[in-house]
């Protein structure tokens, strides 16, 4: 064998040896590769999840528009589901929070201002009752950081927005001069005929200026309702030693046209059996100013208990139903 053969042997041979090595390592490259090009594509829909967040807050209509289209055509294709990976699905989750949190906030913002005080209040409570339902629905896993920040801060600017409108409400209202600084009392027993029930009506209240009220005595109308099932939530007839001490929150009175609502919160009684929770009220009624007497009539009444939010009363469904004639009845109170 000539020098020359032998090199040429052994230049196939490393030929040889260097195209196996190659086909090796390409074949464990392109097997990498279908991991790889998951785990890249993955982190785009989590950083696009991560745009559409951040634009729920500036642009919520065209966060929800854009939100919709990359759902049904990026997050879920005909080859790949990313929304059954946990960090795509909590992702996805915080983002649809997001967008329905501003969405929900941008239409009561743009809603006409009721002309009732009592429905801007549970316009307020509705949209609470929403946003702690969402609060609620975010992953723990991301119940921290500057998202978690960002969607706190405008639940917190929704409730402001709302504190806002029903202080610029009451502050566009006036009063009657004959109404404040009279010690307003009244004292009512009420038995229904089959003696089965039996209601005991105190009122000792003097309203004051900007709304604030001196009360010895208030009656709470029990909030009445059938919707889910006969219901009855009511508070403690003895107002000085059970509701007083318990306030969150002064009391206070708005007069607007013919009505006059009342509104408390009260804080959650200690004991569970009694099932009230931090709770607001409003009490609302047409008022008539008679000579010397405050006549109040059409009970109406809202109580919102966070998970719950009720309305009961004058105008509602069962109202005649729910309620005894007496305690549909005109109530007249005597200035003192």
């Amino acid at each position: 064998m000539t020098m020359n053969t032998i090199k040429a042997y052994v230049y196939a041979l490393l030929l040889t040896g260097l195209s196996m090595s190659v086909f090796s390592s390409c074949k464990k490259e392109l097997d990498l590769d279908d991991e790889i090009k998951i785990q890249l594509e993955k982190q785009d829909k989590m950083a696009k999840l991560d745009d559409l967040y951040d634009l729920a807050f500036t642009d919520p209509a065209k966060a929800e528009v854009d939100y919709y289209q990359f759902y049904t055509t990026e997050l879920l294709t005909e080859t790949q589901n990313f929304v059954v990976d946990n960090d795509v699905r909590m992702r996805n989750t915080f983002t649809d929070l997001a967008i329905r949190l501003n969405t929900t906030f941008e239409k009561a913002r743009a809603a006409t201002v009721p002309s009732s005080l009592f429905d801007i209040y549970k316009a307020k409570f509705d949209n609470t009752l929403f946003n702690k339902s969402l609060l609620g629905e975010i992953p723990q896993q991301l119940r921290r950081g500057d998202k978690l920040a960002k969607f706190e801060e405008k639940v917190a600017e929704a409730t402001a927005f709302f504190d806002k409108r029903i202080s610029d409400f009451k502050s566009a209202q006036t009063v009657d001069e004959n109404l404040l600084n009279k010690s307003w009392n009244a004292q009512t027993f009420m038995i229904s005929p089959d003696m089965t029930k039996f209601f005991i009506l105190k009122y000792n209240f003097t309203l004051k200026d900007k709304g604030n009220l001196d009360i010895v005595d208030f009656y709470f109308f029990p909030l009445v309702t059938s919707e889910r099932g006969l219901m009855v939530r009511d508070e403690s007839v003895e107002y000085t030693r059970d509701i007083a001490p318990t306030l969150l929150a002064p009391t206070s009175f708005t007069v607007y046209g013919n009505k006059i609502l009342f509104y408390f919160y009260l804080e959650s009684s200690p004991n569970p059996g009694d099932m009230k929770f931090n709770r607001e009220w409003c009490q609302e009624f047409d008022y008539e100013l008679k000579d010397n007497q405050l006549v109040l009539s059409n009970p109406h009444m809202m109580l919102y208990m966070h998970p719950f939010l009720y309305v009961s009363g004058y105008g509602e469904p069962g109202y005649e139903t729910n309620y005894h004639e007496y305690l549909r009845a005109p109530i007249t109170l005597t200035a003192q």
